[in-house]
């Protein structure tokens, strides 16, 4: 998850003071905030520059401010329509022509005007609004806080680390493949969001003398994984490295098979699985081994 930068007073009205310093003297006639961060930066910067503020931005004339850019599409609008843009703070990955002098700073920024302690239900509620929904509506007065919370949820493998949960192993000698298989799991992919679910199959053959893993733990590997933006591909090689780096092992196998919803609920809207694997050691050196689990993962 990304690190919580909680913003003061103080560090806003420092950041205020600098970006008045640098637009001081420049041929703007008004002020205008981006809703609804820039508002209070507007309120702020206005007076410093002995300017008011403005109810509709006129091109060449406004100087157009905003807490953060990010992405940077909103200033972007402005920027084309001719205006100058300013913010307090950018991110290092931010368009830099928007606000070059803006100070950087990465992770989740939170500041002083903000509600839900910084969460970005605003985002959520912004959607809404763009596909055409009203949210002040009955039934969506609370959704933003329930997508939040539950993409919180769905992506709750980046706070799991796969060493730990491959700590605790058994000293019990078995030297014959171990497989657990059609393990349930659900993931988001990471070009739409939108759901793929699917079973996993995962083996391992001990080497000589090496521990074995509670059966427990493969599920909660899979899902380590499983709960992060993710395309298939990199999870199926994801869940065997961890096995690799972790285990004493002479082979690893994983097969994902899922079906995704970002190609059945848009684009082509086509039905299809789709099956991907992995395999490591014996598993993909010796014939037999490698029919025998790709037997089983099947």
């Amino acid at each position: 998850m990304s690190t919580i930068i909680r913003m003061s007073w103080s560090d806003v009205s420092a950041e205020v003071e600098r970006l008045a310093a640098r637009n001081r003297g420049k041929a703007f006639t008004e002020v205008y905030g981006i809703p609804s961060g820039g508002v209070p930066v507007a309120t702020l910067v206005a007076p410093m520059l002995g300017l008011p503020l403005a109810e509709t931005p006129t091109p060449g004339r406004t100087l157009i401010v905003d807490d953060l850019v990010d992405s940077g599409t909103t200033l972007r609008r402005y920027q084309r329509l001719g205006h100058h843009t300013d913010a307090l703070w950018r991110k290092s990955a931010s368009p830099g022509d928007l606000a070059p002098a803006a100070t950087v700073a990465d992770g989740w920024l939170t500041f002083p005007w903000e509600k839900d302690d910084g969460e970005p239900t605003d985002a959520v509620l912004r959607i809404l609004q763009h596909i055409g929904e009203d949210p002040t509506r009955d039934g969506l007065l609370d959704t933003p806080r329930r997508v939040i919370k539950a993409l919180k949820e769905l992506t709750a493998g980046y706070a799991m680390n796969p060493a730990t949960i491959l700590a605790t192993t058994f000293d019990v000698t078995h030297d014959e493949m171990i497989v657990v298989r059609d393990v349930a799991f659900s993931s988001l992919c990471e070009h739409h969001m939108l759901p793929f679910h699917g079973v996993a199959t995962v083996g391992y053959i001990p080497a000589p003398g090496g521990r074995i893993v509670g059966l427990s733990k493969i599920p909660r590997l899979i899902e380590c994984f499983a709960r992060r933006l993710q395309v298939q591909e990199r999870m199926t090689d994801q869940i065997a490295d961890a096995l690799v780096q972790n285990l004493d092992t002479l082979g690893v196998g994983v097969v994902l098979r899922a079906s995704h919803s970002c190609m059945s609920m848009r684009g082509i809207g086509k039905h299809g699985e789709m099956v991907t694997s992995r395999l490591t050691g014996e598993l993909r050196n010796d014939p037999a081994a490698r029919a025998e689990f790709m037997g089983l993962g099947l």
